[in-house]
């Protein structure tokens, strides 16, 4: 994002303008890495606001030395989603995050939901960071030096990480991986009617 270091100075010298540029560019991304982890557009929704209302409370811990701001922001979206599965009641193992069960309304807007059967079960055997990687990757669009940035590690790892998952992934579940990547990109996550007050 152009501009965008002057932006965070701004907003954290009381710029609430400037922290409402930075809101409208994230909130769709930071939606989306929260909605798949919990899928359920409800509570993105909830989490998303959530971890906009935290970055603005933290905004003057947040420095440019110690990384990018676009990192320190899916910091807090993962934290955010993580503190939420803690104080749920029901036990769900923290790495299984990603194995919530689906929204229904997702759901129904798989045609070939046979076929990505497949794709689900091996998604369940891989370790919640390799399911981390690839949202990041294929769906924020995010570079491997950005990546490793919000989970920690080296920009070499996570690119070795990445393709391995993505090549067992293939081998393992054939065109239902391709089809099932297609389809959650395709999944409608604009029109949000949700806000946060700032």
């Amino acid at each position: 994002m152009d501009g965008e270091s002057e932006l965070v100075a701004k907003a954290q010298a009381g710029d609430s303008e400037a922290f409402g540029v930075l809101y409208d560019f994230y909130l769709d991304p930071i939606y989306r890495f929260i909605y798949y982890k919990v899928f359920s557009k409800e509570v993105a929704e909830d989490l998303t606001s959530d971890t906009f209302m935290k970055a603005l409370s933290r905004l003057g811990s947040y420095s440019a030395g110690k990384g990018r701001f676009n990192s320190w922001l899916y910091q807090i979206a993962r934290n955010t989603v993580i503190d939420y599965y803690r104080t749920r009641k029901d036990d769900v193992a923290l790495d299984d995050i990603f194995d919530v069960a689906h929204d229904d309304r997702t759901v129904e807007q798989l045609d070939a939901v046979a076929a990505l059967a497949s794709v689900d079960a091996y998604l369940k055997t891989i370790s919640a960071r390799q399911r981390e990687i690839i949202t990041l990757r294929l769906w924020e669009g995010k570079s491997f030096r950005e990546i490793a940035e919000v989970l920690g590690g080296t920009e070499d790892g996570i690119k070795m990480a990445f393709s391995r998952s993505v090549k067992l992934m293939r081998v393992a579940c054939g065109d239902a991986a391709l089809l099932w990547l297609l389809v959650a990109l395709a999944l409608p996550f604009i029109n949000h009617s949700y806000y946060i007050h700032i």
